[in-house]
């Protein structure tokens, strides 16, 4: 276990492993074990993409709506994530909405993982990302998340956040597809 409470599971889930997760489990290892922060292997691997990671914790009994100590479950970093494919992460989606994960769930901030999906960042957005967090608010949107959900503060609904209003004026980046998306859905 490392500084973090991170133990190999943890780290294994996160490079998408497969092998590696496959024999740690077999070993005993304890699927739903949060680090410092309550992130548990399925949070790791669901940020990162990795489907069959996923699908694997998944059916060994990995919790699909666990919470962090920010009150983020899984379906919030798959949102958040920018890396693994568009295929992987909506399959993702749907093994954690299959499995219980609520949909609407809202973290400390009152953030949902349509909020993450919209969201943008200080950094622009490869095209490769661009496409895959297209993809996911979409299919999101599909499987009927909620576009009215504001966060706390100045986060405000997933349409302020593909607009990039929870951000400082001078690293604000608008993402004008995410919220044509979000407007044509009734925001």
């Amino acid at each position: 276990m490392n500084a973090l409470r991170e133990g190999p599971l943890h780290i294994a889930a996160q490079a998408g492993d497969v092998q590696e997760v496959a024999r740690l489990i077999a070993e005993g290892a304890v699927v739903d074990a949060g680090n410092f922060r309550l992130y548990t292997p399925l949070h790791f691997a669901a940020g990162m993409g990795a489907s069959a990671v996923v699908t694997m914790l998944l059916d060994v009994g990995a919790d699909a709506g666990a919470l962090t100590v920010f009150q983020e479950t899984p379906l919030h970093r798959v949102a958040h994530g920018l890396v693994g494919a568009a295929d992987a992460r909506v399959e993702i989606i749907d093994r954690l909405l299959d499995a219980g994960c609520p949909l609407d769930a809202v973290d400390t901030a009152g953030r949902t993982a349509l909020w993450f999906a919209a969201g943008t960042g200080t950094m622009p957005w490869t095209p490769e990302q661009q496409a895959t967090r297209f993809r996911v608010l979409r299919y999101l949107l599909e499987r009927g998340a909620d576009v009215s959900i504001a966060a706390g503060g100045k986060q405000g609904r997933p349409i302020d956040a593909a607009r990039g209003l929870h951000q400082l004026r001078k690293y604000r980046i608008e993402w004008a597809e995410g919220a044509a998306l979000l407007e044509q859905r009734g925001q």
